[in-house]
C-alpha cells in the first residue's frame, strides 16, 4: 500500500487527497512549550513519523531518521475554515520529511484549534487518533513539570511492513489473488446518473455535504445488524447498496471500503499506514426486503475481511479489471464508518472538541463517511463537483 501512494505521489505530486489530518479545540489556556515538547515526545515514540522515502531503482525506500523535529507554529485566525483547509492542502515532500505537521490556531486568548496534518503514507485515520491521545497524555504530563509516561510500541511500523511483505507472498498470495479474481468477475461499477458527462478526467476538485443519521435509525440499524450477527458498517454498505442499486437500475453492485489491517493486538497503538481498500460485490433484489439484502451483504463483508490484506493493486491486475480514464477501476462509491480510535485524553485545565476539517477535493466520484456522534451518526458525502451538483448531493 506503501509502494502505491509513493508511486501516485510521483504522478500527482503534493496531491492534497493523500493527506489526512485531525483538529481538535482546546478551550482554556494551553501552553505552547509543553504542547510541543509533547509532540515532539510522540513523533519519538513512532518510527513512521520520523520516516521519509527515497528512490532506489525505481522504487521507494524507507529512511528512519533518529530525529526530525516537527515545529508547531502558533497563528492568529479569523477565519478558521480557511486556515484549516489552507493548512490541510499544503503539499509534503515524501523523501524530505517530517511528514507530520502540527499547527496551532489561536481563535481567542480562551480558545485554540491545533491541526495535525499527515500524508497517508505513514497513517490511517486510527494512527491519527493514537497520535492525538499520546499527545494529549504527554501534554499532561509536562504542563505540570512531570515526564511523560507512555508504554512502550509494541511493534514499529517499519517491521510490520517487513512481515507483512514477506505474508503477501509466494502460494499464499496466488490462493487470495484466485479467490478474488472469481469473486469479483466481469464486476462493474454501477452506472449513476450525472450531472454532467465524464471528460476523462482524474477526479480532483470535490465538495462535502454533511447530513445526520438520527439517534432512532442509528439504534434500527444496529438492532437489524445484530440479528444477521454482522455489523453496523455492514448494515450502511447494505444501505449505501440499496441505494446505488435504484439510482443505477443494476442489480450487481459494487462498492469500495476498508479493512483496517490491524489484525495483530500488538499493532493496536502502531502509527502507520495500515488500511486496505478492498472490494464489496453484492447482488440487490429490487423486491427483496432489506434484511434480506443484509444477510447477503454480510456474507460479501465477511468473505471480503477474510482475504482483506490482499493489496487492492494487485486485485485489480489479476482481475483484469476494465480500465477508464478518470474512473477507479471496479468501483466509483467509497463507504466508510469510522471507527472509535482511542479517546484522547483530556489535558488538565483544557477541555476538548472535536473540529471537522473541511476537505474541497475528491478521491472518487462519491465517498459516504459515516462518523459516530453519540448515539446518532454524522456522515460527510464528497462528491466531484466534475460530475455532481450540490443539489444533488443533498438530495
Amino acid at each position: 500500500a506503501q509502494q502505491r501512494l509513493w508511486f501516485l505521489d510521483r504522478l500527482r505530486p503534493g496531491d492534497a487527497r493523500y493527506n489526512s489530518a485531525v483538529a481538535i479545540r482546546l478551550t482554556g489556556a494551553p501552553d505552547h512549550e509543553a504542547l510541543h515538547a509533547a509532540l515532539a515526545a510522540v513523533v519519538a515514540r513512532h518510527e513512521a513519523l520520523r520516516t521519509t522515502f527515497e528512490e532506489a531503482d525505481g522504487h521507494p525506500v524507507q529512511r528512519v531518521h533518529p530525529a526530525l523535529p516537527v515545529p508547531l507554529p502558533l497563528r492568529d485566525t479569523d477565519d478558521l475554515d480557511a486556515d484549516l483547509l489552507a493548512e490541510y492542502s499544503r503539499p509534503f515532500d515524501l523523501g524530505d520529511g517530517p511528514l507530520l505537521r502540527a499547527l496551532l490556531l489561536r481563535e481567542s486568548a480562551a480558545s485554540h484549534v491545533l491541526l495535525l496534518t499527515a500524508h497517508h503514507i505513514v497513517t490511517d485515520g486510527w494512527s491519527m487518533g493514537v497520535v492525538l491521545d499520546e499527545l494529549c497524555t504527554a501534554y499532561d504530563a509536562l504542563a505540570q513539570g512531570a515526564a511523560p509516561e507512555l508504554p512502550p510500541v509494541a511493534t514499529q511500523y517499519p517491521d510490520f511492513a517487513v512481515w507483512q511483505r514477506e505474508q503477501l507472498s509466494g502460494p499464499r498470495l496466488e490462493r487470495q489473488l484466485a479467490h478474488w479474481k472469481e469473486r469479483l468477475a466481469g464486476a462493474v461499477a454501477p452506472e449513476l446518473p450525472l450531472d454532467r458527462p465524464r471528460r476523462g478526467e482524474e477526479a480532483g476538485p470535490g465538495a462535502v455535504h454533511t447530513f445526520t443519521v438520527p439517534a432512532h435509525l442509528t439504534t434500527r440499524l444496529r438492532e437489524l445488524a445484530r440479528e444477521q450477527h454482522s455489523t453496523l458498517h455492514t448494515a450502511l454498505v447494505a444501505a449505501t447498496q440499496a441505494l446505488l442499486a435504484r439510482w443505477s437500475g443494476q442489480d450487481d453492485v459494487t462498492v469500495g471500503s476498508l479493512t483496517p489491517g490491524r489484525s495483530r493486538t500488538d499493532l493496536e497503538r502502531t502509527v502507520g499506514f495500515f488500511v486496505n481498500t478492498v472490494v464489496l460485490r453484492t447482488r440487490v433484489d429490487p423486491s427483496g426486503s432489506f434484511r434480506a439484502l443484509l444477510a447477503e451483504a454480510a456474507g460479501t463483508v465477511n468473505d471480503a475481511f477474510a482475504h482483506g490484506d490482499t493489496p487492492y493493486q494487485r486485485i485489480v491486475e489479476a482481475v483484469g479489471a476494465a480500465r477508464e480514464a478518470g474512473r477507479n477501476p471496479l468501483f466509483d462509491v467509497m463507504v466508510l464508518l469510522h471507527p472509535d480510535p482511542p479517546a484522547a485524553t483530556a489535558p488538565r485545565g483544557l477541555v476538548t472538541t472535536p473540529v471537522t476539517v473541511p476537505r474541497q477535493a475528491a478521491t472518487f466520484d462519491l465517498s459516504v463517511e459515516f462518523v459516530p456522534d453519540g448515539t446518532a451518526l454524522t456522515g460527510l458525502l464528497e462528491y466531484r463537483t466534475d460530475l455532481f451538483d450540490a443539489a444533488t448531493a443533498e438530495r
